[in-house]
C-alpha cells in the first residue's frame, strides 16, 4: 500500500473506488468527481494511470489520495478503508470495482487458484463493506456499490470460479442491504460487456457490440448513469441493476454465442 497523497481543497463527500485508475473504475472516479466527491484512488499494477487520474480530479478542485493494495490478500483491506479515512475523512460512498476475469473449470480449478479468483472477486469485497460499515463516524446516506457481472444470469462453465464469487456477491449485496439498513444502501451494477476484454481486437469487439439484442453494445457512460441513479435513489436498496443491452436474454448459451470476442 502506496503512502497517501492528499490535495488540499474544499472538503466534499469521501469515495473509495477500487481498481479506479483505469477502464470503467476511471470513468466511475471521473464522474463521482464531476458530481462533487472526492477521491481515495486504489490500484494495484496502475501506479502510473493513478497517477494521471488524480491530476486530472485535483484539476476539477477535488481532494485525492492514491492507495496500492494487492485484493487477493483480503486481510489488507480494512487498512485500505483507514488510510482513505485519515486522508479524507468519513467515507460516504464505496464503490467495490475492481475485480479479475480468469478462465477455469470445476475440473481444472486448484485450491490456489479458486482462493486467488475469489479472494479478489469475493472476499475483498465483503471485507472491504465491513471496514466501511464499522467507520465511527459514518455520514448520513450512506452506500456501497458492488459491480457484478451479467454472467449471473448465464454463467459459464468456462469461468467457473469468477461466476461462483460473483453469484456469491450479489448474495452478499442483498443481505449487506438488510443488515445495515437503514445506515448504510446497498447495490449491485451486473454490466455487460462494455469494453475489450482478452483477446479481442477492435473488430471483434465491434462484431459482439453489434450482435447484441439492442443492436448496439454498452459505453462506460451507461454504466455512470447507472451509478448516478443509485445514488440519487435514497429509497433503493437491495436492488441489483442489470446493464448490458439485452446480453443475458441470449440465454444461457450467450457465451457461445458471443465467443468469438473472448
Amino acid at each position: 500500500m502506496t503512502s497517501p497523497s492528499p490535495t488540499s481543497g474544499k472538503a466534499g463527500p469521501a469515495a473509495l473506488v477500487t481498481g479506479a485508475a483505469r477502464r470503467l473504475g476511471r470513468a466511475i472516479a471521473l464522474a463521482l468527481a464531476e458530481d462533487g466527491f472526492d477521491l481515495a484512488i486504489h490500484h494495484n499494477r496502475s501506479a502510473d494511470e493513478a497517477a494521471a487520474l488524480a491530476a486530472d480530479i485535483q484539476a476539477m478542485g477535488r481532494r485525492t489520495v492514491i492507495l496500492r493494495a494487492d485484493l487477493a490478500k483480503p486481510e489488507r483491506m480494512a487498512s485500505l478503508v483507514e488510510e482513505a479515512h485519515a486522508t479524507l475523512g468519513p467515507l460516504s460512498l464505496l464503490v467495490n470495482n475492481a475485480s479479475v476475469l480468469a478462465k477455469d473449470s470445476l475440473s481444472t480449478m486448484t485450491l490456489r487458484s479458486w482462493r486467488t479468483i475469489t479472494d479478489v472477486n469475493l472476499t475483498s469485497q465483503i471485507v472491504l463493506m465491513q471496514a466501511f460499515a464499522s467507520q465511527p463516524d459514518l455520514p448520513a446516506h450512506a452506500s456501497i456499490i458492488n459491480m457484478l457481472d451479467q454472467q449471473m444470469s448465464a454463467p459459464s462453465p468456462r469461468f467457473f470460479s469468477y461466476a461462483v464469487a460473483k453469484i456469491g456477491l450479489e448474495g452478499a449485496t442483498r443481505l449487506a442491504a438488510f443488515e445495515l439498513a437503514p445506515r448504510i444502501r446497498v447495490n449491485g451494477i451486473a454490466p455487460g460487456l462494455v469494453l475489450r476484454s482478452g483477446a479481442q481486437t477492435d473488430e471483434t469487439y465491434r462484431d459482439v457490440q453489434g450482435r447484441m439484442p439492442l443492436g448496439e453494445g454498452l459505453g462506460s457512460e451507461d454504466i455512470v448513469r447507472a451509478v448516478r441513479y443509485l445514488l440519487a435513489s435514497p429509497h433503493v436498496t437491495g436492488e441489483v441493476m442489470i446493464v448490458d443491452s439485452g446480453q443475458r436474454l441470449i440465454g444461457p448459451g450467450n457465451t457461445r454465442f458471443l465467443r468469438a470476442g473472448e
